[in-house]
């Protein structure tokens, strides 16, 4: 029963983000001018989230990169490693191209370790050593993890001043799908 409620919360968690990205993608489309026209620009704040966010996503992407190839992974445990990578992959992209639309620099992996959730090379080498029948439980126990670094600079963000509405409402996304992800990932351990 439990099973069944977590597959159903991760479809209707599926089902929503498909809905914002559609949302977002016509509201985009229905634009006359350019962003940056009708918006000052960034904060140094503003980037510096970007920037740790996209690295933040790229170790979420690698580790469940690393799941995935070790084979007969559970599948509701394949399904949420598979949304990430997706998930994840599009959000990178997305903010990069804001940094790139504001003149800022791309993330630099070197500042990887400065952020909340970061894992240690030591906690990701553990998933990379996993045999395939222990890394479901490690990749989830670790991803928990990870997400609530995610959740925690996100809530920063939020909790300062009024910054881009773009890096505002990546945050509240940010919050409110890695929640959920917690909750179904904690739900399989």
């Amino acid at each position: 029963m439990i099973i069944r409620r977590v597959a159903a919360a991760l479809v209707l968690v599926l089902a929503g983000a498909a809905v914002l990205l559609l949302r977002f993608s016509a509201g985009a489309a229905d634009e006359k001018q350019p962003v940056a026209a009708v918006q000052a620009g960034p904060s140094g704040v503003d980037v510096h989230f970007a920037q740790m966010m996209v690295l933040h996503h790229e170790q979420a992407v690698a580790m469940s990169r690393t799941l995935l190839a070790k084979g007969a992974v559970p599948e509701r445990i394949r399904l949420i490693a598979d949304f990430i990578v997706h998930d994840q992959q599009r959000e990178i992209d997305a903010t990069n191209e804001w940094l790139t639309a504001w003149d800022q620099p791309t993330a630099d992996p070197a500042d990887s370790g400065a952020e909340h959730g970061m894992l240690s090379a030591a906690q990701v080498g553990e998933l990379d050593r996993a045999g395939a029948k222990a890394a479901p439980k490690v990749f989830l126990r670790l991803m928990i993890e990870h997400h609530n670094g995610a959740i925690t600079m996100s809530r920063s963000l939020l909790d300062g001043p009024d910054g881009n509405p773009y890096l505002r409402s990546l945050a509240k996304h940010v919050i409110n799908e890695q929640t959920a992800e917690n909750d179904a990932m904690t739900a399989l351990l």
